[in-house]
């Protein structure tokens, strides 16, 4: 009798430890934003008016719906102003292409929202991962350089991983707030899960 009410002590601690863990993975509003992870890229122009109200000089990216932490039109999310290094390791329509890959330091300036762009950025919580197994997306910004700098000739759409970094990585300066309550406090905030511009609305 002892042993079983000590398996089911055990058994209560070790469920009330699992959910936790998956607590922990959910941000503010059901938005997940984790510093590292597995995510794919694409590359985009037209980054002059970025969801999080404020233009840089230097590579930027947009990011997916989940992570980013907002929708259109309510203004910026917790992403907003974080760096990221993003690594390339395999195109997913070429495999057997080998690189040469790169690295890049980036900040998140803009969102890629779901509707209109679902094979990459249609992560939401009941299908947490895109059409190509990834997390997160980031949509590297072409008006900048990142895109040419990151991806390979003949080779726009990649996989690969993403770590949170110091802003002091990233090269670049910011732009001025294009208007009222932009936000890009995520450069001076510690990593995930610390808050940065705080998350807005709900999560997809």
């Amino acid at each position: 009798m002892v042993q079983i009410l000590r398996f089911l002590q055990f058994l209560a601690v070790a469920t009330a430890a699992s959910c936790l863990t998956v607590a922990d993975k959910r941000a503010a509003g059901g938005y997940v934003q984790n510093p590292s992870g597995t995510a794919s890229f694409t590359h985009y122009s037209g980054c002059g008016q970025p969801a999080c109200g404020v233009a840089a000089n230097g590579f930027t990216a947009a990011v997916s719906q989940l992570a980013f932490g907002s929708a259109p039109g309510l203004g910026p999310g917790d992403a907003c102003g974080r760096c990221f290094a993003l690594t390339a390791t395999k195109d997913p329509f070429s495999p057997s292409f080998g690189g040469p890959f790169h690295t890049i330091v980036v900040k998140v300036t803009d969102l890629c929202p779901v509707q209109g762009n679902e094979e990459w950025c249609g992560q939401s919580q009941s299908n947490p991962d895109n059409q190509h197994g990834a997390p997160v997306h980031f949509d590297i910004c072409e008006d900048t350089g990142g895109a040419n700098a990151f991806f390979p000739s003949g080779h726009g759409a990649l996989l690969g991983s993403y770590t949170e970094v110091s802003c002091s990585q990233w090269s670049g300066s910011d732009g001025n707030p294009l208007w009222n309550g932009a936000c890009i406090s995520g450069e001076k905030a510690g990593n995930w899960p610390s808050t940065g511009c705080g998350n807005k609305g709900t999560a997809p």
